[in-house]
């Protein structure tokens, strides 16, 4: 939400979003996702290059602490003999 709407945000309202969500995903068990948000968080009042870079390393730690640690086992197939 904050990635798609910041050209209407200012610096505060960012801050205050991602500050929000690190808390979320902190309470959540997302440390390393929360990590990198909180500082994101702060990047965003003094350099918004490096706001981006760590906003989008912690949207990538998200989508990676939904998949799957280990593929699932393979179904067992029955043998058909026709």
């Amino acid at each position: 939400m904050v990635r798609t709407h910041r050209a209407t945000f200012d610096t505060k309202d960012v801050n205050e979003c991602c500050s929000f969500i690190s808390n979320l995903c902190g309470e959540a068990g997302c440390d390393e996702p929360s990590s990198i948000c909180a500082k994101a968080a702060e990047a965003v009042m003094e350099n918004e290059e490096a706001y981006l870079q760590l906003c989008g390393q912690s949207c990538k730690k998200c989508g990676e602490s939904r998949q799957p640690s280990r593929p699932l086992p393979a179904p067992e197939r029955s043998v058909y003999v026709a």
